[in-house]
């Protein structure tokens, strides 16, 4: 095909100043910090154990920490959850 790889490149987006130590000052007050982006679930999930939202040591993918939007509409075009299975999901949600 006559193309070359010349290089890659990558960029990150970090946290603002200040926000490990609120969600640390807000866990220990007792309040359930939860961060709800427009993010890629991997890039949010990532995010989120940066600032001690998420437990990087405790933390596995798919245990309901951590949540797609597709879940809150599960068929395309379709309904959204109902409110009881609405709550259900989000009590074990970060």
């Amino acid at each position: 095909v006559g193309l070359t790889l010349c290089g890659l490149a990558a960029s990150i987006d970090p946290e603002r100043d200040g926000v490990k130590d609120a969600v640390l000052q807000s866990r220990t007050a007792g309040v359930r910090v939860v961060m709800i982006t427009g993010d890629y679930l991997k890039t949010a999930i990532a995010i989120a154990k940066n600032i001690n939202i998420l437990n990087p040591r405790t933390f596995k993918e798919g245990n309901g920490e951590a949540t797609d939007c597709g879940v809150l509409r599960p068929v395309r075009d379709g309904e959204y959850l109902n409110n009881a299975d609405f709550d259900k999901l989000t009590r074990t949600t970060s």
